[in-house]
């Protein structure tokens, strides 16, 4: 379920049955550290290394900023494809529509991936004992060997519902040809017996428990979360749902506590299980099936959706460095991601200086308004509002945010002219103009606007801001 090297995790996920049900109703759980093999090949020559196909249907997208999710298939033949792809539809539509993930769907582009196993089914190889091989925990399911694609198998590590591939290098090979950009996996496999596994990946049977094993699962590969119940001393530590830390003030959850029945409540199982604390007390999807994720879990899904998709996704101008080049700059963010009615914050500066007025997506600023001379930078920050987070440093660490660069017009400034009876000189605050004899004068700022007419004989001071003149077809730069 965590990504721990050379490490099985083996769990049971409480179904709300009786106490006698629980152990023919366990659902197991591992963590993967396998890492890709080193092959690199086109997917042309991939599918026809592999003498398949490999169709790829895109089930939702949103955008290059969203989160590539991808399906895979094991145990299912060239004739079941539409099974696979009803299952893997049910799935994506009941993981979100758990909360706090109902927000979240148009935060991932969702995928599948048909791969066709030459048998249906799933192995169930079983362990050997007193010369025979048998089931570790006494399913009925026959022992048999399937041929499929991934090799996913029960009994992995001697317990029957850990569904893990022979080797899941395979896995990584295929998403590396075919799909290298995709974030988040998962192995659907064509078995109605209960299992699943989590880790790097997802596996989950088809189980008439499937979709909540599938969002379960999803909870540890995708955030990390850990169980809530105890499933052995080797699994207590500290994960963003679990701790040994049960000080109100200073717990993790801390921001938490006293809300929708947060606190710290022992694990259990063992005297070391009793010093480990869990943040609510059965009603978490971490600790049983058709259940919500408790505030902590909700948080940490968040958490890890804002690390992955930026709230700002769009906006112009798009170039970075912009120059001024009209009487006016208009700043926007043309697209921004947020949960299903949630809100998103703006917050708007100009070289560092917060402008209050400002707090929608867009800003206008005018050349005559600033000093349009210099460089000047303009920033603006983006936070989700969310009911679901309380932790104060979530909005500090997942601020999305955008900075451009406003330089000058690429304008070389003049300071001086003169004719045989005339002259322009800037000074600081202004223009001074001399003539022997009247000269009418019409003074022009770079964007072909009047700021001025005189009629100067002798001598005489034009008072004017920093900027860019254009005067009798120079072009004058006053700087105080």
């Amino acid at each position: 379920m965590y990504r721990m090297k050379k490490f099985v995790w083996t769990a049971i996920v409480m179904l709300g049955m009786v106490a006698s049900d629980i152990n023919a109703q366990c659902m197991v759980l591992s963590f993967d550290d396998v890492k890709p093999s080193r092959m690199k090949i086109s997917a042309s020559d991939f599918r026809e290394m592999e003498g398949q196909d490999f169709p790829i249907d895109t089930l939702q997208y949103i955008g290059p900023e969203a989160i590539n999710f991808v399906l895979l298939g094991d145990g299912y033949t060239a004739t079941q494809q539409s099974k696979f792809m009803s299952a893997a539809r049910n799935l994506y539509n009941k993981l979100f529509q758990k909360k706090p993930m109902n927000k979240y769907r148009r935060w991932f582009n969702l995928y599948t991936i048909k791969v066709i196993s030459n048998e249906s089914g799933i192995s169930h190889p079983g362990v050997l004992k007193d010369g025979e091989y048998v089931c570790p925990e006494g399913s009925s399911m026959p022992i048999k060997t399937v041929d499929t694609y991934f090799g996913v198998h029960f009994d992995s590590y001697n317990t029957h519902r850990l569904l893990c591939p022979d080797n899941s290098s395979r896995i990584y090979d295929l998403l590396k040809a075919i799909m290298p950009d995709y974030q988040m996996v998962g192995i659907i496999c064509n078995t109605s017996e209960y299992g699943g596994a989590g880790g790097s990946y997802l596996t989950c049977s088809t189980h008439e428990n499937a979709s909540e094993i599938f969002i379960h699962e999803f909870g540890h590969t995708f955030a990390s979360l850990a169980d809530e119940y105890y499933a052995g001393d080797g699994y207590l530590g500290e994960h963003k749902n679990q701790t040994a830390n049960n000080n109100s003030k200073t717990i993790k959850w801390k921001h938490w506590w006293g809300l929708e029945n947060v606190g710290a409540f022992p694990i259990g199982g063992s005297d070391k299980g009793n010093k480990y604390y869990k943040p609510v007390n059965g009603t978490c999807e971490m600790e049983y099936l058709n259940k919500e994720f408790c505030p902590v879990c909700r948080e940490a899904l968040i958490e890890e959706l804002h690390d992955r998709v930026k709230v700002i996704a769009e906006y112009e101008p798009a170039d970075k460095n912009v120059t001024w080049d009209d009487e006016e700059l208009k700043f926007r963010i043309t697209r921004y991601f947020k949960g299903t009615g949630n809100q998103v914050e703006f917050k708007w500066s100009l070289d560092g200086t917060t402008l209050e007025e400002e707090k929608t997506d867009s800003l206008v600023l005018r050349y005559d308004a600033i000093d349009a001379v210099t460089t000047h930078t303009v920033r603006v920050k983006a936070n989700e509002v969310n009911t679901y987070v309380k932790d104060p440093k979530h909005a500090s660490n997942h601020t999305s945010t955008v900075n451009w660069r406003i330089k000058p017009g690429e304008v070389v400034g003049v300071e001086a002219f003169s004719y045989d009876d005339f002259s322009v000189q800037a000074v600081g605050g202004g223009l001074l103009l001399k003539s022997e004899r009247p000269h009418a004068l019409t003074i022009y700022n770079l964007l072909g606007r009047k700021v001025a007419h005189v009629n100067v004989c002798g001598e005489e001071m034009v008072k004017l801001p920093e900027g860019i003149y254009i005067v009798d077809g120079k072009k004058m730069l006053i700087k105080r």
